[in-house]
């Protein structure tokens, strides 16, 4: 029987072989994810629910053997139809019954078992978090452990087929960028704007129920200000392919580019070539701030203040694990995919380009090509 998920049986068996070894290294007995990214990522199930709060799906991931999933009943037909699910519960409406979480916990032989759920950094709970005091109640014996080493390892290298994905998404927000920027005059709002990008990535592959993702000069407020002649405009921008997102930014100058539009973006150019070429596997993920930040000081620029990133994972989120700055621990592997953003900052002026590039067996591999290219708008 066909199902709507975008990868193979196979690469959900794998998932599953994968999180199970994380699992046993972890210490833990069982996953339970309601995260809706986490959920679609080991369910493939695609559900309207994935965007409705009231209604919760959760995936139970079993040390050993298939994934219990607890759906909503309108998705029951759905969730049984997947070969590498094991057993679907499901629930009516709402009110959601919390206590079958612990029934099907229970069910599965779990209910003096420790499990792992989104606790930590860069996760989260689908869930209420008043229902995790409800499970200790309901499974006295179980153990509620943090599950995000496991979870994050998963996400954080991609198979082939998401690669694929974001290599399609990078692909349709260039051309869309391409597209839009010849419908561009002086005078245009940011609505206007807006709606031509989001619109121009639809027509060339994204999916209309949810395009991606556009923030102009650092601001999702799409409102009637206008770009006028000698303004710059910054759109960090991405397509959304099959759950995957692309992640670029570009400057646009309306009217004729000054000296100093040239210059930042010059240096924006020239450290992300640096910054890409120091992106070897083996090496530490920390070192790119570093790097950034002494070319910047040498061309007169602000450095980067530490935390702050110059970076990040890119996939079923526009921004996830790892982070490039300089407390990271990570160490650039093949697989990774990273949106390359190092901020040009002076007392004047405040810029960034952006591109997206993999980590390969051979080295980084830009995804995204085209920031070298200062557009403007007659």
């Amino acid at each position: 029987m066909a199902t709507e998920a975008p990868f193979t049986d196979q690469e959900y068996l794998d998932r599953y072989r994968r999180v199970q070894a994380l699992m046993e290294r972890d210490g833990l007995d069982a996953l339970v994810v309601s995260e809706k990214n986490n959920y679609w990522y080991f369910s493939g199930l695609i559900s309207y629910q994935l965007d409705h709060i009231q209604r919760p799906q959760i995936c139970i991931l079993p040390k050993s053997g298939k994934p219990l999933l607890l759906v909503y009943g309108n998705d029951k037909a759905k969730a049984k139809g997947l070969p590498w699910v094991g057993e679907v519960r499901a629930y009516t409406d709402v009110p959601f019954p919390q206590e079958m979480i612990a029934d099907c916990i229970k069910e599965m032989g779990l209910g003096e078992a420790k499990l792992g759920f989104e606790l930590g950094d860069d996760q989260r709970l689908g869930i209420p978090v008043n229902y995790l005091s409800g499970l200790t109640e309901a499974l006295p014996k179980a153990q509620i452990k943090d599950g995000t080493a496991a979870l994050t390892e998963m996400r954080i290298i991609k198979s082939l087929r998401e690669i694929d994905f974001i290599r399609k998404a990078c692909d349709i927000s260039v051309k869309a960028y391409e597209r839009c920027l010849p419908q561009l005059k002086p005078g245009m709002t940011r609505r206007e704007i807006a709606d031509r990008l989001y619109i121009s990535m639809i027509e060339e592959g994204a999916h209309p129920r949810h395009p991606g993702f556009l923030m102009l000069n650092s601001s999702t407020r799409y409102d009637e200000r206008r770009y006028n002649k000698g303004d710059r405009m910054v759109a960090d921008f991405g397509a959304c392919y099959e759950g995957y997102y692309g992640d670029v930014t570009r400057m646009t100058i309306f009217g004729a580019p000054t000296d100093e539009h040239k210059k930042d973006h010059q240096t924006a150019c020239d450290v992300i070539q640096l910054c890409f070429e120091s992106m070897q596997p083996g090496t530490p993920l920390a070192e790119i701030s570093r790097v950034a930040n002494r070319e910047l000081v040498k061309r007169g620029y602000q450095a980067v203040d530490s935390p702050k990133r110059i970076g990040h994972g890119i996939g079923m989120s526009r921004a996830e694990p790892p982070s490039l700055n300089e407390v990271e621990t990570e160490l650039y592997r093949p697989g990774m995919v990273l949106a390359l953003e190092p901020k040009v900052r002076s007392e004047k002026s405040a810029v960034h380009l952006e591109e997206d590039v993999l980590i390969t067996d051979n080295g980084p591999q830009f995804l995204t090509t085209g920031c070298r290219d200062l557009s403007t708008v007659q």
